[in-house]
């Protein structure tokens, strides 16, 4: 399990709620909005590896382009091919 942030969370069901349902997250009740919670965590961890390995090439790439690391490192986000 990947260890997202409750503010990431959060943004993802607010985002998936207004985009069913339109304006009024703030007004939702707790019960309800557990549920659309804990779909948006799951989509959170599921996404999350793709996002660490793609922002460790991005941050890599921007390091390598100023020669900054010797040898190559490995992307520890990346499955060995």
């Amino acid at each position: 399990m990947v260890n997202v942030p409750d503010e990431a969370v959060e943004a993802v069901a607010r985002r998936n709620y207004e985009a069913e349902w339109g304006d009024g997250w703030d007004g939702v009740i707790p019960n309800i909005k557990r549920g659309w919670l804990n779909e948006a965590r799951a989509q959170c961890e599921a996404a999350a590896p793709h996002l660490m390995a793609q922002g460790w090439d991005e941050g890599y790439r921007e390091c390598y382009e100023r020669q900054m690391y010797e040898p190559v490192p490995v992307n520890p986000y990346r499955k060995p091919a």
